[in-house]
């Protein structure tokens, strides 16, 4: 956990959203446009864009955990870099969106799949 110690964040494993949603009550930020959003994210993932990152994150409230993620987990990165010094911890999912996909058909992300 020395990059915890360094940037002030954890970078996590998707496997591992469902468990610190349920432990610390954090919010599921997709960081993604609009566009891709609508067009699949996982479950319970409310759509803050990054472009807009200085005025979302006024709405969240500071002691509110936050789970980032993107497409491929590098602007979440940023992201996170940014919002650090947060009351609330910081997560990011690494390889974003589409390490999640790669996890379709475990039993275990069944709770995050999004369903229409």
């Amino acid at each position: 956990m020395e990059q915890t110690e360094i940037y002030g964040f954890d970078m996590i494993q998707v496997k591992d959203i469902l468990n610190i949603m349920k432990r610390k009550k954090a919010w599921l930020i997709d960081l993604r446009g609009e566009e891709a959003y609508r067009n699949g994210h996982i479950r319970y993932a409310k759509n803050y864009p990054i472009e807009y990152i200085d005025e979302w994150r006024r709405e969240i409230p500071e002691k509110a955990g936050l789970i980032l993620y993107c497409e491929h987990g590098n602007q979440s990165l940023l992201a996170a870099r940014k919002l650090r010094g947060r009351k609330g911890k910081v997560y990011t999912v690494t390889g974003g969106y589409q390490a999640f996909l790669k996890e379709e058909g475990k039993d275990d992300m069944g709770m995050l799949w999004k369903k229409d």
